[in-house]
């Protein structure tokens, strides 16, 4: 492979940042692109015994009447 072709695309420049205060990052330098960020989500179903052990649904006990 030819080394005279080749395209250095390393954007470091061997400092340290973090000695140094500069304050927050710009949203330049905060994200190179703008995009929307979509959540991830995930649909679980869950039984009736397992929604109650997660406190979804409230069990309710019946007063026992005397015999």
């Amino acid at each position: 492979m030819n080394t005279d072709r080749r395209v250095n695309t390393d954007r470091r420049n061997g400092q340290d940042r973090r000695q140094t205060e500069k304050g927050p990052p710009s949203n330049y330098e905060r994200r190179r692109a703008v995009e929307a960020r979509q959540p991830e989500l995930t649909e679980l179903h869950l039984d009736e015994e397992e929604l109650k052990a997660l406190g979804f649904i409230k069990t309710t006990s019946m007063p026992q009447s005397p015999t």
